[in-house]
């Protein structure tokens, strides 16, 4: 019964990398897609419906490059600081009382 509970906990262990994996993946194409979504295609697409300057369209393309990945290393940096953590235990000293107890 014991083999099969330890079996059992491998596969779930499994199941939670591949489902933190799966978040990362879509966090990192949601913050990608949404800016270049809302700037590029929505300053294109205000700039011809009210026959605006073209300057106007390369600023917002621009814009949301520029905004893209600023949010990326954003988040990636966030990843790293959560799970770019050493496996090791931190090193500790050991304090010892200095008085001597003879």
């Amino acid at each position: 019964m014991a083999a099969n509970e330890n079996h059992l906990s491998i596969i779930m262990k499994d199941k939670i990398k591949l489902a933190r994996a799966y978040t990362v993946f879509s966090q990192i194409s949601f913050v990608v897609i949404t800016p270049l979504l809302v700037f590029v295609v929505g300053g294109v697409w205000v700039v011809r419906r009210f026959e605006l300057p073209d300057v106007l369209a390369a600023i917002s393309i621009v814009l949301g490059i520029v905004i893209m990945l600023a949010s990326l290393i954003s988040y990636l940096y966030k990843l790293i600081l959560i799970y770019g953590k050493d496996e090791k235990d931190p090193y500790r000293k050991y304090k010892t009382d200095r008085k001597d107890y003879d």
